[in-house]
């Protein structure tokens, strides 16, 4: 009889132990839910963040390819006597003409820059020969009249620093450019930045601006 106590109780502390060993060496229901929950707390409150710095991201990339447009454009300047690059040149071919996104491309070299990482619908101009972009050319400076090849000269605006060439273009229109005299604000990609777009000036820096501060105190769009 004292050896079946001695074997029971040995049998009991065998149990005892395993089930301690099971504890330390493992997480129970709850305190897995437990870790999850905290899991699910932190990437909510960590995903706004992380969406913020991806949106300031992409806004500097947009920022510097919309520079780098201002620059190409000014190099074909210094090959043209001066001409800012046209919004679109004939084509022998039967289209409406050849957009600024394809004549621009022997001073860029990568079509890429014509993209903004947050655009979303780059398209390219209806009926032209283009490349998908998401930027656009000021009429006002390089599609004078409306017609093809009708561009201003550098020496013709009156302050460079202070006048955009490109800007971020909404790509629901599948245009090319832009005038503000005729189309206001419609074109202009407003929501891809904040409440603002990227612009180049013909000097060839760029910044964001809200739309209401391309026209106020000064007409940005007007040479």
């Amino acid at each position: 009889m004292a050896q079946a106590s001695g074997a029971g109780s040995g049998s009991a502390r065998q149990v005892s132990n395993m089930q301690r060993d099971t504890r330390q060496g493992g997480f129970t229901l709850v305190e897995m839910v437990v870790v999850v929950a905290i899991l699910l707390i932190l990437a909510g409150m960590l995903l706004p963040v992380l969406e913020h710095a991806l949106g300031k991201a992409e806004g500097v990339s947009c920022l510097s390819n919309i520079r780098n447009l201002a620059l190409a454009a000014r190099l074909y300047a210094g090959d043209y006597d001066g001409q800012i690059i046209p919004a679109r040149v004939d084509d022998s071919g039967g289209s409406l003409g050849i957009c600024w996104d394809v004549t621009i491309q022997p001073y860029v070299g990568n079509a890429q820059l014509l993209i903004c990482p947050s655009d979303e619908t780059p398209a390219a101009a209806a009926g032209c020969i283009s490349y998908p972009h998401s930027y656009g050319i000021n009429f006002a400076l390089a599609f004078v009249g409306g017609y093809n090849a009708s561009s201003l000269r550098l020496y013709e605006i009156e302050d460079p620093t202070r006048t955009i060439l490109f800007f971020g273009l909404d790509g629901r229109f599948r245009s090319f450019g832009a005038d503000y005299t005729a189309d206001g604000f419609e074109r202009f990609a407003v929501n891809r930045h904040g409440e603002g777009a990227n612009c180049a000036f013909v000097d060839g820096h760029a910044k964001w601006l809200r739309p209401e501060a391309t026209v106020a105190p000064r007409n940005l769009w007007q040479p």
